[in-house]
C-alpha cells in the first residue's frame, strides 16, 4: 500500500520512504543459503571426518582384494 507524501507546498515529505522488508524466518533463511550454494549443516569437521573415512575404507578393501595369501 503506497501512501502519497505529505505535501507542505514546498516540500514532499516522505517521498523517497520505502517501508523495511519483513524480518527474516529460518525456512527463508535455508531456502536463501541452498540457493547460494551453503552447505547447511555440514560443518568442515564434518566433512574432512567423512573423506578420512572414506579413504580408510577404501585402502582396507584394495589392500584385502590385492593382498593375496597373508600366510606367504
Amino acid at each position: 500500500m503506497k501512501h502519497t507524501p505529505y505535501d507542505t507546498g514546498k516540500v514532499k515529505i516522505g517521498l523517497l520512504y520505502t517501508p523495511p522488508p519483513p524480518p527474516s524466518t529460518p525456512e527463508s533463511d535455508w531456502i536463501q543459503g541452498v540457493l547460494l550454494g551453503d552447505r547447511q549443516g555440514m560443518s568442515e569437521l564434518t566433512l574432512v571426518t567423512i573423506q578420512s573415512l572414506g579413504l580408510i575404507a577404501f585402502i582396507t578393501i584394495v589392500m584385502l582384494t590385492l593382498g593375496g595369501n597373508p600366510n606367504a
